[in-house]
Parts: structure tokens; sequence; C-alpha cells
């Protein structure tokens, strides 16, 4: 039997494509690593199946898909959009279809996030509030208020006794799901800026993830803004430590690359990645050891990032603004002809 190839972020390739027609918003894996869903500006969501390369649309939101989640078999999709709406998909039968969809929030849905559990859902958006949901029923259990400007992120806390949100401003309130009440509000700050051109406030959470025992989350976003809508401002992915609350590190791409880090992962080997899309239009991919706040090793694309998730933990799944999702490997290179990713191509119809 052949060793399994190591993990090693530098040897990062590309593997495949999966091609759509229209620019992609967001994306998720499923946590078994057979389906890979993204949202896109044509308002519907593909869905490839990398086990046996077919590839599906699932149609009925009237906005962007922000939000994307899966449940822990992968059977069952979650997706939040622009105009409000969380819709649950069912992906266990030959076609899958919708299983339920309701009103989660007036103005945009901008997260949907399922517990470590599987019976709730916790959303946040542009009204200020944050929600739990039952997960079955779709029924409303808790609101949350607390936030001043649109929540941009939410995540429960692996212990599923804690949900975190994080609004425009940077503001981070940490939620008790048995007390119900918020615990603790932590500053980031650091992810805000304004935008004199436009008079706006720039900010909030493109991504947000728990590492795996929950004592560091990290957040993915911008910060020393200039002129947002022209893409002049800084990428930065800021880690907190759960037990104080402070950022334990604040991660950076190089001096050049001037745009928003769309995404954030923990790698179960210890070190973090993270994605981006410039303003030129291309993307990277930054790897970042403990302690460090400068990648190690970053990997240029073509095509800005705009989300990026784990397939397994030797494969990099990266939603694109050009319309495809890539495969990324981040082990060495086969002896053998490397693939085309033709067999993996798909495109919608």
């Amino acid at each position: 039997m052949n060793p399994t190839p190591a993990i090693d972020p530098i040897q990062t390739h590309q593997i495949a494509e999966l091609k759509h027609r229209n620019a992609l918003t967001t994306l998720r894996v499923d946590p078994t690593g057979r389906y890979v869903a993204a949202g896109a500006q044509d308002l519907d969501v593909q869905v490839w199946d990398l086990v046996d390369g077919n590839q599906f649309t699932l149609t009925g939101h009237k906005s962007w898909v922000r939000s994307i989640d899966f449940s822990a078999d992968g059977n069952l999709l979650y997706t939040a959009c622009w105009g409000g709406v969380v819709k649950v998909w069912d992906l266990s039968h030959d076609i899958p279809g919708m299983k339920r969809s309701f009103q989660a929030h007036q103005g945009a849905a901008r997260w949907v996030r399922l517990s470590p559990d599987g019976k709730r859902l916790a959303t946040g958006g542009n009204d200020r509030l944050v929600k739990v949901w039952n997960a079955e029923t779709g029924e409303l259990e808790q609101p949350f208020s607390g936030h001043q400007r649109h929540v941009y992120g939410v995540d429960f806390h692996p212990n599923g006794e804690h949900l975190i949100s994080q609004d425009l401003m940077g503001v981070v309130i940490v939620w008790n799901l048995k007390t119900l009440v918020k615990q603790r509000t932590i500053d980031a700050s650091m992810m805000t800026g304004y935008d004199k051109k436009f008079a706006a406030d720039m900010g909030g959470a493109r991504d947000l993830q728990f590492n795996a025992d929950g004592q560091l989350w990290a957040s993915a976003g911008i910060t020393k803004v200039v002129n947002s809508f022209a893409g002049i401002q800084d990428p930065i992915i800021v880690v907190f430590d759960w037990t104080t609350g402070e950022a334990k590190q604040q991660l950076r791409a190089a001096e050049k690359f001037k745009g928003v880090a769309w995404a954030v992962r923990f790698h179960p080997e210890g070190f973090t990645i993270g994605a981006g899309a410039e303003k030129s239009g291309k993307g990277e991919i930054w790897f970042y050891r403990d302690k460090q706040e400068s990648a190690f090793h970053t990997f240029a694309m073509k095509s800005a990032a705009r989300a990026l998730d784990l397939v397994g933990n030797d494969r990099l799944a990266v939603a694109h603004a050009d319309g495809f999702v890539r495969l990324y490997q981040m082990t060495a290179k086969s002896s053998e002809p490397e693939q085309d990713g033709k067999e993996a191509e798909s495109s919608a119809t």
C-alpha cells in the first residue's frame, strides 16, 4: 500500500476545474467531502458531486446567495441570500429539491450556520439581529439584539453552548445559548475603515470560523481602507483567543496586494489558510504558521477568490470570480502524467 502523501502547502498546485457560466459568490464543501456547493451571480446555487462528477443547479433564490452550510452527512444544504431568505435543500434523493424556505431577516441574510449537534441554525443580517432557528422545523427559537450595525458573520462554538457574531464595525458579541444573554463584547475594530471618497464605513467579517477545539476563532476581512469601492485597502485575517478575547495574530498578505480577505480555515496540522481577491481581479491563497503574521507561502491564482474550503486534509476548493471552482492539492505532484481536470469539469446548462 502506498503511503499517504505528506501535506506540504509549498507544493500546492491546481488539479481540476469545475466550470459555471457566471461569477461565483461563495462556496462550501460538505463534511464528507462529496459535494461542493457555490452561489453564483445568476442567483442559483451550483452543486458538484466529486464522487460521480455530476453537477446540478438549485433554483429558487431571488438574490445572490451569500452563505452556505451543510448538515454533517451532506444530505441537507442551507443557503442564505441578500433578500433575507434562508432555504433548506434535500440532496439525498436522485432529484435534489427544496425542503423549506423562510424569511429570516429584513434586508440581507448575510450568514447561516448549523450548530454542532445539527439541531439549530444561526443567522445574521442587515436588520442587526442574530437569530437562532430550529433546524428541523424552521421555527424561530431566539432572536438576539445588541448589534448597532449590519451583522456580517456568525458561528457556533464547538461546545454548542455559545455563539459569536461580528458586525460591520468590528464589534464581536459572544452569546450564551443557555442563559440567552450577551456574555461579552470583543473589539475587532482593526477590521474596519472609513472610505472618505464615498463617506461610508467599511468592514465586517467575510468569513468566520472556530478551530476544532474552540480555543481560537478567525475572521477574514479588510483594514486600512482608502477607497474600498476601488479595492484600495488591505486584506486582514485576525485570529482571536477564545479565553481572553484578545487578537492573537493579525495575518497579512504582501504589501502590494490590495483587496479583500474572503476566506479563512484552520488546517488540522496546525497552520492557517486564507484566500483573497486583489483589486486587479487576481487572487491568492496564503499559508500561515502559529505566532507568525506573514505568510510562509503564497499561491497565486489567475482569478479572485470569493471563498475557500477544505476537501479532506489535502485539497482546497476555491470559488472564483470568473465562474470556476478550482481544486488545489497540497501535496507533491504525482510522478504520473498530470490530469487536466476535464473529467471533473462540467458546465451548467
